[in-house]
């Protein structure tokens, strides 16, 4: 049974990694977050930050109570890494509220080996916008 939303704007738009992180996840469709950017932070991954008029693509995923554990514990939320949230997107059909994992901003980093490609590869597979693609390949240069 689904019971919150989560929007994925890293690796977790990318369905084999979500699947085995969160087996009961189903992919709602895609979803866009304003005036937050996405950045490559200090640990080489991707999180986001408040940016007026800025525009941050994803997916939005229906999540069972057993899968948010699991983005908690992936998300590294007990350590510290990451702190969940909720934001409104603008989902497939309307405007909804969606957990969202956020880092700890403390400025921008490069990328890990192979992550950036993870990240792509989600953004291809539900058709991010073209222009947003694009820059999301140049995160971190």
């Amino acid at each position: 049974m689904f019971e919150d939303l989560y929007f994925a704007y890293g690796s977790n738009m990318e369905p084999e990694r979500m699947q085995s992180r969160c087996p009961g996840a189903k992919a709602e469709g895609t979803a866009l977050l304003t005036d937050w950017e996405v950045r490559i932070g200090l640990r080489g991954v991707a999180t986001i930050v408040e940016s007026p008029d800025a525009e941050t693509w994803g997916v939005l995923w229906a999540v069972t109570p057993s899968d948010v554990r699991s983005l908690d514990q992936v998300e590294g939320v007990a350590r510290g890494l990451y702190g969940p949230a909720s934001v409104d997107v603008r989902g497939p059909e309307d405007v909804c509220t969606a957990r969202i994992y956020i880092e700890k901003f403390k400025g921008d980093g490069r990328p890990r080996p192979g992550y950036l490609q993870i990240v792509l590869d989600g953004a291809r597979h539900f058709d991010l916008p073209t222009s947003y693609r694009a820059r999301l390949a140049g995160l971190g240069n």
